[in-house]
């Protein structure tokens, strides 16, 4: 079988990162990249053995490409995925999927219209605890779900947010701690917990020098009774941890930093969590945003690519990536109210 040919639009950070998991993927060859920054894009390419572009449209139009990686700044998304959609070019987009979920239903009615695929990367539903847990709970071996927690109390600098040319904290790119640093674990906790029915919330920059929040606190119902909470910040010197707490009838397990830390379940033993426990290492990215085990966007490609080559939907499809970002546009507006009970 043909290896699918890919190209990164965005050779930022994260379309970097891209190309070095890309030289993991069975099954892919990365053909092009392409960036506004063209000696970004002639750099990369020179790391990596393939062409360089200026632009999207030479990227999509010479690149000979199944497969573009959308690793551009989020406001961009929307138009890089309808172009590559009207060239007949499967899709992954890095997160968040836009930023709106309005022009994120608009990404996924063109390209359900063109016949493409559309991925939305969310790596971290790879992770085997997170695979294992969500197996444990179809199976309804930890009982009802009763509460679910996330936080994500990470450390940016100054530097992160006001490097030259950059769009982190950037109201036009929805670029708070919400959307852009925690998007993964909300996601993440939607995903297990069934789903959010309604949010309050408190939104706050209370230390960047950023048009958005660098930190939010959002209590959550789930649509199956439970509830929840969001904990997320970027001023948590110098960068604590990334973790996922799920309380059910018959068992509390957390995920600390992308791996299982604890679990314990009244019914016993549970052999593939102890399994998790006996291997668990990595690193998350708690100061430093590359700080990345390439693992989960491996598996991701890989199924991305099973998914084109067996006309099937991605595991993270435009609809399973639109649900987060819908969630925290619901989290921002709730804010917004301003809805305080006083003493």
């Amino acid at each position: 079988m043909n290896r699918i040919r890919v190209g990164i639009a965005g050779c930022g950070n994260i379309g970097g990162f891209h190309a070095k998991v890309l030289r993991e993927v069975e099954g892919a060859v990365l053909r092009a990249v392409a960036d506004a920054n063209f000696p970004a894009a002639q750099k990369l390419a020179g790391q990596y053995g393939c062409a360089a572009y200026a632009s999207l449209t030479d990227l999509l139009d010479k690149g000979d490409l199944d497969l573009v990686s959308v690793c551009l700044p989020p406001a961009l998304h929307y138009e890089a995925a309808i172009a590559a959609a009207d060239r007949g070019i499967h899709i992954l987009m890095e997160k968040p999927m836009d930023v709106s979920g309005a022009r994120a239903a608009g990404v996924i009615e063109h390209c359900g219209n063109r016949g493409v695929k559309l991925g939305v990367i969310s790596q971290h539903r790879f992770d085997p605890a997170i695979q294992i847990l969500k197996s444990l709970i179809d199976q309804n071996r930890l009982g009802k779900r009763l509460m679910g927690t996330a936080r994500v109390l990470w450390h940016r600098n100054p530097e992160y947010y006001h490097d030259a040319g950059t769009w982190r904290g950037q109201k036009s790119n929805q670029a708070g701690a919400l959307m852009n640093q925690s998007i993964h674990y909300i996601d993440l906790l939607q995903y297990l917990m069934d789903g959010v029915e309604a949010v309050q919330s408190v939104c706050r920059t209370l230390l960047h020098d950023i048009e958005v929040e660098d930190t939010g606190l959002v209590l959550l119902r789930f649509k199956n009774g439970a509830i929840g909470s969001i904990e997320a910040t970027t001023i948590a010197y110098p960068g604590l941890m990334a973790e996922l707490n799920i309380y059910t009838e018959k068992a509390t397990v957390s995920v600390r930093d992308d791996k299982l830390a604890f679990y314990h379940a009244k019914d016993g033993p549970v052999p593939e969590l102890d399994a998790l426990l006996a291997g668990k290492s990595g690193q998350a990215a708690v100061t430093d945003p590359l700080a990345l085990d390439t693992k989960g966007h491996v598996s991701q490609y890989l199924d991305m690519i099973d998914a084109i080559n067996n006309n099937r939907e991605p595991a993270v499809s435009g609809e399973e990536g639109r649900l987060p970002l819908v969630l925290i546009e619901t989290i921002y507006a709730a804010s917004e109210k301003e809805n305080w009970t006083p003493l």
